[in-house]
């Protein structure tokens, strides 16, 4: 039977007495990423909270301002020497992960076998290393293209707003109306496609970190045929991981003042490490039981 609890147990039994090995390698995957967000936020080259912040400064702003100022603005932002370095810091971090990834895909089946890999198993999957980019692209493009009709069905919400200029305000009124149910109906949308496709693939990098031998189609159409009348099942064993994500948020959240804030901050990502590391091993573990 497809039980979350079962999976969750099993993981378990194969984390046990292997917690610091499962931490060290799932901390090396995370490490380029982590590196990459921890000089941003020091140097203050950070685009997204940068972008976030003009936003503000505009919205907020005495004088009306227009969409062509705001993207001049935003791009000279882009340009800054400091941006451009942090955008090829992380490309890079992406370009290494899903090989790192893979690695650890692969720890992680071993031990649920009764295999015990040693830290240096994350890097066994270089061989592959642009298949598994070739893969988590395949993978990403997918998804998207499964989130077009969502999205679509946003961009309409323009097309009554458009046609109601020059109208009298009633008429706006029920434009904007309109509108607004096309925006939400279309992000309602998008997310539902979505997670349907996230479901339907997420089994595609298991399949090749223990498959090396096979192309990244393969693995992509694998993963549908496992999937397949399973999709609810793998999301239950997702949604029983959700009080622990909520927990590590709250301690995350905590204000404990600046000497407490390292504290705080050690003590999230390594729940952020432990919880990735339990429900990598559930899902290997569904993997498992649709593989057998």
């Amino acid at each position: 039977m497809f039980v979350s609890a079962l999976f969750r147990a099993k993981a378990r039994e194969a984390l046990r007495g292997h917690w610091l090995t499962a931490l060290l390698i799932a901390l090396v995957v995370n490490l380029p990423t982590l590196l990459v967000q921890g000089i941003a936020t020091f140097t203050g080259n950070d685009l997204s909270v940068r972008l976030q912040d003009l936003l503000l400064e505009m919205t907020y702003s005495t004088g009306a301002v227009s969409s062509e100022e705001w993207l001049n603005r935003a791009w000279s932002i882009i340009q800054e020497p400091g941006i451009v370095t942090m955008l090829s810091l992380s490309a890079l971090a992406w370009i290494v992960t899903p090989v790192l990834s893979l690695g650890m895909n692969h720890w992680a089946l071993d031990r649920l076998r009764g295999q015990s890999g040693p830290v240096a198993t994350v890097f066994s999957r270089l061989g592959i290393f642009f298949k598994g980019i070739v893969l988590r692209l395949l993978v990403s493009l997918k998804i998207l293209l499964w989130m077009l009709p969502g999205v679509a069905m946003s961009f309409c919400s323009l097309i009554p707003l458009q046609n109601a200029v020059g109208k009298p305000q009633a008429d706006q009124l029920d434009a904007l109306q309109t509108g607004s149910m096309l925006i939400y109906g279309g992000l309602f949308l998008m997310l539902g496609l979505g997670l349907f496709a996230y479901l339907h693939y997420l089994l595609a990098e298991l399949i090749l970190a223990d498959e090396p031998q096979e192309r990244s189609l393969a693995c992509v159409r694998r993963s549908k045929q496992l999937m397949a009348g399973r999709k609810g099942n793998m999301l239950s064993l997702l949604l029983s991981f959700l009080l622990w994500y909520i927990l590590i948020l709250l301690v995350g959240s905590l204000d404990v003042g600046l000497a407490g804030s390292v504290i705080i901050l050690v003590l999230e990502m390594l729940g952020s490490l432990c919880l990735s590391v339990y429900m990598l091993l559930s899902k290997c573990a569904f993997y498992e039981a649709l593989r057998k």
